[in-house]
């Protein structure tokens, strides 16, 4: 509720303009609405991003832009950070990765999908992304959200599109590590 405050200070008697308006300063006048207002950039997000299903992932994936969060150490030696990224997500729950410091070519995108799979994924209720590798004992957590429009970077200059991922891989205590945008490949002849 607005209100306007008189306040008697020492001697001097000072008043608080407050008010909005002085309609709303009358009595009987509608209370104003308590609490923050929706910020607007939670509505755009809201409106250019939803979480993920599993149909939306099964396929082939190139990373076209990722970054790291602000408190991690980056080693360029990391696979994880290599410019080069491929997933594929196949509809029997395993999952295959490529990391390059090279453009992948043809040759590689068959030596990833000949390769027997060591990793298996799952999306869960709440559109995250769980991967776990054979032989790790933990599995790794990413949310996963799907754009539903197309959205321009002031920064990176990468337009994302309807229909890319936005992955953001989370540590053991589910602070960002690092940001992907995946965006999905044609289908391959067989």
């Amino acid at each position: 509720m607005v209100r306007c405050r008189t306040l008697l200070l020492a001697v001097a008697l000072v008043t608080l303009a407050a008010c909005a308006s002085l309609p709303a300063a009358q009595p009987g006048a509608p209370e104003a609405p308590r609490g923050p207002a929706p910020k607007a950039a939670t509505r755009e997000r809201s409106e250019a991003l939803r979480p993920c299903t599993r149909p939306d992932l099964i396929g082939e994936w190139e990373v076209v832009r990722m970054g790291a969060a602000r408190a991690v150490t980056v080693d360029r030696s990391d696979p994880e950070y290599y410019a080069y990224q491929r997933f594929v997500f196949s509809s029997n729950a395993t999952m295959r990765y490529l990391a390059a410091q090279k453009t992948i070519t043809v040759a590689d995108r068959q030596a990833l999908t000949a390769t027997p799979a060591s990793m298996t994924w799952a999306v869960d209720a709440a559109g995250r992304l769980l991967t776990h590798t054979e032989g790790t004992p933990r599995r790794e957590v990413s949310t996963c959200e799907v754009l539903l429009r197309e959205v321009q970077s002031e920064r990176a200059g990468v337009t994302g599109l309807p229909g890319d991922v936005l992955l953001t891989r989370l540590d053991a205590e589910g602070r960002a590590v690092a940001r992907r945008q995946l965006r999905k490949l044609p289908r391959a002849a067989e």
